[in-house]
């Protein structure tokens, strides 16, 4: 069982989220806590693992990709063992098992052309995998930056760091960007290993000055190149319910509901998944998930809205999980403890 964190560190974690990079001295100023305080329980709490800082640039900021949702069915038995070889790959963002089918499910980034090979060359020839469906992200409406659990006022939020702007995320081609160079590139895989990694250190690794390094790293950071998230288990922090839910909603009406269930407390992630609203909730009980179902559906346009609980996490924010758990920064690496996983052509 996931331990919960008290108040002030579940208020530490709630200002990550908005801005993973906050110092501490502007964290301590907003939630009126003196700044060695704040300082000494949030490193501890990136030391323990209860949450960590990861940062990863855009798929589009990369490569030519499209950002697509994966459904995997799989024997129940084989369950584990698919989202644990899905979590090792490259192109997957996000992955959980659901309760109200045997199956992941999967948000994933691919390059047209790698599509066929990567679902029926690779996927489909696993041991266990009985179907699958790939629907494209028209939009998304909030990803897990976003995320506003009602541990902070909205005014809080807002002086450490401006809402997100998720529209980048799908749209990053459209806005004409250009994609990483090598040397922010390079400033990208530095990041990569630590989200909160200083200016000064940034300018050291990077061989430049701290001007030019701050520079570059607030530019891909405000254009949508490169992603700081606070990556941690929602029960930590009073919220042990997750849930996937799939709402219909008249055409005219879907971009409307989708701004709407973007700014519920209860929304870590929403988007437009081939004309229907895909939303991961955290909530404090199943009493409070069913309130925000009634809330959506009573939402003008809205036809229909379903859910599947969360039975597992295989990967959050590209950071793979071992046996169930976040790891600490680093672990990443280790093999120990992965199920193996066996294509029907060995």
């Amino acid at each position: 069982m996931i331990r919960m964190l008290d108040d002030l560190d579940r208020q530490i974690v709630a200002a990550l989220i908005r801005n993973g990079r906050a110092p501490w001295r502007l964290i301590a100023a907003v939630l009126g806590q003196q700044e060695r305080t704040v300082a000494r329980r949030g490193n501890r709490l990136l030391a323990s693992g209860a949450v960590r800082v990861q940062s990863f640039p855009s798929p589009a900021a990369l490569a030519p990709v499209d950002l697509y949702m994966l459904r995997v069915t799989a024997a129940p038995s084989s369950v584990t063992a698919v989202g644990t070889w899905l979590a090792e790959r490259p192109e997957t963002h996000w992955i959980c098992a659901l309760s109200g089918a045997s199956e992941c499910i999967v948000e994933l980034f691919l390059e047209r052309d790698a599509v066929g090979p990567f679902l029926y060359g690779e996927l489909a020839a696993l041991d266990g995998v009985r179907d699958l469906s790939l629907e494209p992200i028209f939009e998304y409406y909030r990803t897990v930056s976003g995320w506003r659990p009602d541990l902070l006022t909205l005014e809080q939020y807002e002086a450490l760091s401006p809402s997100e702007l998720p529209h980048f995320a799908t749209r990053y081609a459209e806005f004409g960007m250009p994609r990483l160079d090598e040397p922010n590139r390079a400033l990208a895989e530095l990041l990569r290993a630590n989200g909160r990694i200083t200016v000064e250190e940034l300018a050291t690794g990077l061989g430049v000055s701290k001007a030019t390094a701050s520079r570059r790293l607030e530019t891909l950071i405000a254009n949508g190149a490169v992603y700081v998230r606070a990556v941690l288990d929602p029960a930590s922090i009073g919220y042990p319910v997750e849930g996937l839910l799939t709402v219909r909603a008249q055409a005219p009406a879907l971009d409307a509901a989708g701004r709407y269930i973007a700014d519920l407390p209860a929304t870590r992630w929403a988007a437009n998944i081939a004309g229907r609203i895909l939303v991961q909730t955290a909530t404090r009980s199943l009493a409070e998930l069913r309130g925000v179902m009634e809330g959506i559906a009573a939402h003008p346009g809205v036809t229909g809205v379903d859910v599947s609980l969360f039975a597992g996490i295989f990967k959050r924010s590209t950071v793979a999980y071992r046996d169930g758990k976040l790891p600490h920064t680093g672990d990443e690496d280790s093999k120990e403890g992965k199920p193996p996983v066996r294509s029907r052509k060995e």
